[in-house]
């Protein structure tokens, strides 16, 4: 019998993107859609489950994903905090036993990262540089109730009442995302140096 948790692989997608002008994940890095770098990091994971969740009108890079279940947060204008609800609801649905939450509009979080947060039982954030907690992070079954009614804010700001696990991230450029269109250069610029020293 296979005992191993159920984990479920979420990548938040839903944003409205005003400061980016719309089309955010859809814009070209690195030559291919902004938000399939983020799904092609969790998509190397092993998962239980892996979920999308998107505005109505969802990216039109999520047409090219295999394997991924769909969800749409129908108020996706009100905030984070609505998308996590969704994804929470779902994973209690279906019955797994810890969530990882990842961005679309951050491209360079390695798999490693994701990987140190679905470890563990504990509730986990990642570590940024200035102490605070944040995305990408990970959560047990216990916490899908709570995270289920969240609205607005993100998760971070909900008191848990236990011990908060903050993983550090490996690399410091990890935790860029993409905001404006001015971060599309940069981030490009990251990638591609990626590629360079991963390459054969």
């Amino acid at each position: 019998m296979d005992e191993r948790p159920r984990i479920l692989m979420v990548l938040l997608a839903a944003g409205a993107a005003r400061r980016f002008g719309g089309g955010k994940l859809d814009a070209s890095v690195a030559g291919r859609p902004l938000g399939a770098w983020a799904a092609s990091a969790l998509q190397q994971l092993p998962a239980t489950g892996r979920l999308i969740v998107v505005p109505p009108a969802a990216p039109a890079f999520v047409a090219d994903l295999a394997g991924w279940d769909l969800a749409v947060n129908p108020a996706a204008e009100r905030g984070i905090g609505g998308s996590i609800a969704v994804a929470a609801r779902h994973a209690a649905t279906h019955g797994f036993d810890r969530m990882v939450i990842a961005l679309a509009d951050m491209p360079l979080v390695p798999s490693e990262h994701l990987i140190a947060l679905a470890d563990g039982d504990a509730i986990a954030f990642t570590r940024y540089p200035d102490g605070r907690p944040g995305v990408p992070a990970a959560f047990p079954a216990r916490c899908f109730a709570a995270l289920s009614q969240l609205s607005a804010g993100g998760a971070a700001q909900h008191d848990w009442g236990e011990e908060i696990e903050l993983v550090e991230s490996p690399e410091p450029e990890a935790l860029c995302d993409v905001d404006v269109s001015a971060d599309l250069a940069p981030v490009e610029c990251l990638l591609l140096e990626r590629m360079r020293r991963t390459s054969p």
